[in-house]
């Protein structure tokens, strides 16, 4: 089922239903596991009551939405009709947060039932904006209670190939209360709401 069950949106990555207000971490390393990832955006073009925001460097940018029209003829109508927004990475958190904030309103006032967001960390060749490593952990820890004021799910992918440690340990592991590895969903144990991520949110 694609719509999942009330209150729930199937994720795509794997067979799981997901909870509406959720902020997960889906680790790649190939073409297979990104276009997977890629497929959780898909299943919201398909389903008339979902939006889909997309957010990452222009490169991963091109990757998704290359990817999304090559199954999916009809994806430049969507974007003009607003189905899915496309974010481009290059501002600070405050800014980031607030426009991904603005975003969700929008779909919102759209209609939205459902709205599935997709974030790519890692790929591109573009250096990280404003204060670097520090500015993406603010951005996760944001992201946690921005979900859970909306009817969505936000998927943030992470190329292990690229990404630094320390990001993958305080942005990916210490952000997000669960994680796909491979083709499981699972609690993230390492999942510390109180860590570097609320701290340096803190700090700002």
């Amino acid at each position: 089922m694609m719509g999942g069950s009330v209150g729930r949106i199937t994720l795509g990555i794997t067979d799981d239903e997901v909870a509406l207000g959720s902020h997960l971490l889906h680790f790649w390393q190939n073409d297979e596991e990104f276009e997977r990832g890629v497929h959780f955006l898909e299943l919201g073009l398909v389903t008339d009551s979902q939006y889909c925001v997309l957010f990452g460097d222009d490169d991963a940018n091109r990757r998704v939405l290359g990817i999304l029209r090559n199954n999916y003829s009809r994806l430049d109508d969507m974007v003009r009709a607003g189905r899915i927004a496309v974010l481009r990475r290059d501002s600070s958190a405050h800014v980031t947060l607030a426009r991904i904030d603005a975003a969700f309103g929008a779909a919102m006032q759209k209609g939205a039932a459902a709205i599935r967001y997709l974030g790519n960390l890692g790929l591109g060749q573009a250096p990280l904006p404003g204060r670097g490593a520090d500015e993406v952990i603010e951005i996760e820890a944001g992201a946690t209670p921005l979900a859970a004021r909306y009817p969505c799910v936000m998927v943030c992918m992470y190329d292990v190939n690229t990404v630094s440690g320390r990001l993958l340990l305080n942005a990916g592991f210490g952000a997000h209360a669960q994680a796909v590895c491979g083709h499981v969903l699972q609690q993230n144990p390492r999942f510390d709401p109180g860590g570097e991520a609320s701290s340096t949110s803190s700090a700002a």
